[in-house]
């Protein structure tokens, strides 16, 4: 009888617990409520508008692109090097090292060539050596000689080394004071997603073969240098249709839709000024 009359535990009476992934929302739907409510909220995170512009659109992809190619080449190169051709991690990472040398060499000149000359040049080399690597890469095998193979890797180097400024210049040239720190940091996270989305697919791709190793590896990498290859090309079209005068007509249509943005920006700390200076009086 005592039981039957004790009250409940904290617990019971709480009711079922529930697992936080059950309520807490999932990225996939803040990113479908942002892009839905965007254009209802006077300041909103992510101003779908900058979409507009083809320069900046571009090099969203490019980025998104250039660092899936990459991050594949990466993570298909380290297991070849190591479970293919029997290297330790010290002599596969020394035969990578040439890649970051020049990634480290290219990037300043790139840079000044954009400044002079524009992004077409050098996103047209990026994606051309970016496609060049992925194609020659196909038939890498087993006993492929090392100098040959380390030719192969330049081509990845060259495409990353002359890649980056490019993608920064055609996201913010053209917009408004207002929105260049916005299009710059969704270039970033185009990187940053293209890395991962590289690294997940191969892996997805040659995972299974990792560690038989041999032929049945290089085998199964050929999906991969495939998708580096079609990536290349995608760079190589966007870098031509990105930096043509109907291009940088989109992108000066789109940077007058934030004039007002700009003027009211201008004019909050002028008239903040006013008030204060009346009140004063």
């Amino acid at each position: 009888m005592a039981s039957s009359t004790r009250s409940s535990s904290p617990a019971s009476r709480a009711g079922p617990r529930r697992s936080p992934s059950a309520c807490s929302p999932s990225p996939c739907s803040v990113c479908w409520a942002s892009s839905v409510t965007n254009g209802a909220v006077p300041d909103p995170l992510l101003e779908l508008r900058l979409f507009r512009s083809v320069p900046f659109s571009s090099a969203i992809l490019t980025a998104l692109f250039a660092l899936c190619g990459f991050g594949a080449f990466l993570f298909v190169t380290t297991l070849y090097l190591q479970n293919v051709r029997g290297m330790s991690a010290l002599t596969a990472g020394l035969c990578l090292l040439p890649v970051g040398a020049l990634i480290v060499v290219l990037a300043p000149l790139t840079g000044r060539l954009v400044g002079t000359r524009g992004p077409r040049l050098p996103l047209v080399v990026s994606g051309a050596a970016l496609a060049l690597g992925g194609g020659t890469s196909i038939w890498l095998g087993p006993a492929t000689p090392l100098p040959a193979v380390l030719a192969m890797y330049l081509l990845f180097g060259i495409a990353q080394g002359t890649v980056n400024p490019p993608i920064t210049n055609s996201a913010v040239s053209g917009m408004p004071a207002s929105m260049a720190g916005v299009a710059a940091s969704v270039a970033s996270a185009g990187r940053q997603t293209g890395t991962t989305l590289g690294v997940a697919i191969a892996g997805t791709v040659v995972g299974s073969a990792a560690s038989r190793g041999g032929t049945a590896f290089t085998a199964a990498a050929h999906d991969v240098w495939l998708l580096v290859l079609g990536l290349g090309v995608g760079i190589l079209v966007l870098g031509l249709l990105g930096t043509g005068r109907w291009a940088s007509d989109t992108a000066a249509r789109a940077a007058a839709l934030f004039d007002g943005v700009d003027a009211g920006a201008a004019a909050g700390p002028s008239r903040g000024a006013r008030v204060h200076t009346h009140g004063n009086g």
